[in-house]
């Protein structure tokens, strides 16, 4: 009980057990005192931590009655991803916060949380990581199924890079069994063929929205006339004249034609009648030809590497596969000029002094199309007729030739010509063809030198300098200084390739990334990232553009 002692008023604390039925000690501490110093051990228990009194002990102004205040101590447990041992075992007081372990690094997961929380502990707690897959196995098999073309991990969303198919003597390659883009699973695809009818038929086919060919529309086996020429340039088209019902509607523009292992756009359907009969005429271009349509533009692409890498680059987001590749080296393709996705693939082919290979749904680059061993075509054919002409112009000499069967020939042929009666011995190449699969005497072949044709207007160097901020400026430069790592936008898009000069102000090499729009290899160059410097480094950038899109 308080009382007073030489003027000093004393106050009495009485220490309870945690039960309240024992007392621990008092004290008596003189008015405003601290009991801390004076107050007892408190009494220990298993699983159980002291945190304090009941009540303030250190400015005593009247008798106090306290007992012992206890936290629980709880078991938290943080399990490993298989949930067979623990990363991390800890003894965490009530209220307090465990200390997650760092998760372990699981081969195509990503870690996303733990699946309890682990703050203001209030129990025992048994904690699991949650992971979600972050990538996928992709494999490509071979068309009978027992051997791997390719397996690769792909990021989730991401696009697996199908392999060039095989080649299978009587079908075409017509595309793959399973979607390789915007991966979400683990799958196993395997290409597609069709096979090629053993006696010439038009199989029409409708067109998928990817561009492929899809269900079967109408097939003809006999036909008034039709004719398919191919040119080493690329140049593939068929045209059909054939009897049909007027009423007839199978087939449309835009539809596929298959016919001798070769894949035919639609671009022309006309009908007519006479004699009471009704008369179709089918005209159409390679499919490939679809890549000149307005969704597959390219506004500008700038790409180092091999023709078979920057191929599979221009053939992304089309029905194309990457065909047989076999130029090698490597070469820069840069186009600034908006053109067709076709156009671009045709001056990649220039620029790799090589030739266009069709196969089915594939586009190939060859050194050489055709049979390298000359043919002697006046033993081995039977020639109608044969002429020849001069251009003085490129010093060239091609001859035409008619036959009587198309035989073995292929475009791209060597041949050996031997023909008295005009003079003529020469060795040279087929560079041209046309047939009629339905009648065996309609063929004929040019013969002559080939010569890839590059399209310079593709790519402009303008040199005229002019300040940024005139609108008709053809050649600018954009610059400003950036302080740490970070992202440098320009004042506006362009097709050409920007080329760049830093200057950092402690000599560190930072390095610089440019970006397109969208992300897109066709797009506009819309900026650049600035990586591998110190925060606190100045950094002078400089970029030398050339045609603005705008």
């Amino acid at each position: 009980m308080s009382y007073v002692l030489d003027g000093v008023t004393y106050y009495t604390v009485r220490f309870l057990n945690y039960d309240e039925d024992d007392l621990l000690g008092t004290v008596d501490v003189p008015e405003g005192g601290d009991a801390t110093p004076y107050a007892p051990e408190p009494e220990i228990f298993e699983g159980m931590v002291f945190i304090g009194w009941s009540s303030d002990i250190t400015d005593i102004t009247y008798d106090k009655t306290v007992r012992p205040r206890y936290h629980n101590l709880y078991t938290v447990t943080f399990m490993n991803y298989a949930g067979t041992a623990p990363l991390s075992v800890q003894t965490v007081e009530q209220t307090h916060d465990a200390v997650p372990p760092e998760p372990e690094v699981i081969s195509g997961m990503t870690f996303v949380e733990w699946d309890a929380d682990y703050t203001n502990v209030q129990s025992d707690l048994t904690i699991h990581p949650v992971y979600e897959v972050s990538g996928f196995t992709v494999r490509f098999l071979n068309y009978a199924g027992d051997d791997l073309l390719s397996e690769q991990y792909v990021d989730k969303g991401g696009d697996a890079v199908p392999p060039t198919p095989e080649k299978i003597t009587g079908m075409i390659f017509i595309g793959w069994s399973a979607p390789f883009r915007e991966i979400d699973s683990d799958r196993t695809i395997r290409p597609r063929y069709r096979a090629v009818p053993p006696n010439p038929a038009l199989n029409f086919y409708a067109a998928n929205a990817d561009g492929s060919s899809g269900d079967l529309l109408k097939t003809y086996k006999a036909v008034n006339a039709c004719s398919i020429v191919q040119k080493l340039s690329g140049e593939c088209t068929v045209d059909v004249r054939l009897l049909t019902r007027q009423s007839e509607g199978y087939v449309d523009v835009n539809s596929r034609l298959e016919v001798e292992g070769l894949v035919f756009n639609i671009t022309q359907v006309k009908k007519n009648i006479s004699g009471g009969m009704c008369y179709t005429q089918f005209t159409g271009e390679h499919v490939s030809y679809i890549l000149n349509n307005e969704e597959y533009k390219v506004e500008a692409f700038d790409m180092s590497g091999t023709a078979k890498d920057i191929l599979a680059a221009l053939l992304l987001g089309t029905p194309f596969n990457v065909g047989t590749v076999d130029v090698e080296g490597t070469l820069t393709l840069r186009i600034n000029k908006e053109c067709t996705r076709r156009a671009a693939i045709m001056q990649l082919i220039a620029l790799a002094e090589g030739e266009i290979e069709y196969y089915g749904y594939t586009i190939g680059i060859r050194s050489h199309v055709g049979s390298t061993e000359p043919v002697d075509v006046m033993k081995t054919s039977s020639v109608q007729d044969i002429s020849y002409s001069y251009n003085a112009s490129d010093g060239t000499v091609n001859y035409d030739l008619s036959l009587y069967q198309k035989g073995s020939l292929e475009l791209g042929d060597e041949l050996s010509l031997s023909f008295r009666p005009l003079a003529i011995s020469s060795e040279s190449r087929i560079v041209g063809m046309e047939w009629n699969p339905f009648n065996y005497r309609e063929v004929k072949i040019t013969v002559g030198a080939y010569l890839p044709t590059m399209n310079e207007s593709l790519y402009g160097y303008v040199n005229s300098v002019q300040d940024i901020t005139e609108p008709d400026a053809k050649y600018t430069v954009e610059f400003g200084e950036m302080i740490g790592n970070g992202t440098f936008y320009f004042t506006r898009p362009y097709r050409d390739r920007p080329y760049f000069h830093i200057h950092t102000s402690d000599g560190s090499e930072g390095t610089v990334t440019l970006n397109r729009k969208e992300g897109s290899e066709f797009e506009e160059y819309i900026g650049a990232d600035l990586s591998g410097v110190n925060s606190d480094t100045t950094t002078l950038l400089v970029f030398y553009c050339t045609l603005p899109s705008d």
